[in-house]
């Protein structure tokens, strides 16, 4: 985001602010533009994050505390994002969880990754799905591989693959299970 810093003069090795009357064009223009910034900010935050940032006079030093506020320093950022990658690292879908349940608990790692501004989804989260599949899905992820070039395979399409091939497994089930009477 874009800063506007007043204009200052340097008055016996002492800062002190130009008077309005003598800023020129573009430090009227920076001034006004800070102004727009930061009532954009403070009309956009409930009054409990605005009781933070009601005393910045600038549009940088409100974004600064809004973005430690909610997004941590860079040092919690990191430790954050490895927890989220070592969750991703660690996934695996369990035996008796649905292709449903298990696409929730991908998104939601993808989705936690997305605040950090860091994305898990593309290629490399397709290919951790098919990895973390169990057993019974082992025929489909072969199809999957040799019908389809998984650095362009995008996620949602994946799950509807196997959704789709949840499902027929499912219905052969069920059939197996019924008698058909004469």
């Amino acid at each position: 985001m874009a800063s506007y810093e007043s204009s200052m003069f340097i008055v016996d090795g002492v800062s002190i602010p130009k008077p309005e009357v003598d800023w020129i064009d573009v430090e009227e223009q920076a001034s006004v533009g800070n102004t727009r910034a930061l009532n954009a900010i403070f009309n956009g935050v409930d009054l409990n994050v605005f009781k933070l940032i009601n005393s910045c006079s600038t549009n940088k030093e409100a974004w600064r505390i809004l973005e430690v506020s909610y997004e941590g320093t860079s040092k919690v950022k990191i430790s954050i994002l490895q927890l989220i990658t070592s969750k991703f690292e660690a996934l695996k879908m369990y035996e008796d969880e649905s292709i449903s349940k298990y696409n929730e608990r991908v998104l939601e790692i993808a989705n936690e990754s997305l605040w950090l501004v860091e994305k898990i989804l593309g290629s490399k989260s397709v290919r951790k799905v098919l990895l973390s599949l169990p057993r019974k899905f082992a025929m489909k992820v072969t199809v999957i591989e040799e019908a389809h070039d998984i650095s362009t395979l995008k996620l949602d399409e994946l799950f509807g693959f196997l959704l789709t091939f949840e499902m027929a497994i499912s219905d052969r089930e069920n059939k197996k299970g019924k008698v058909i009477p004469f």
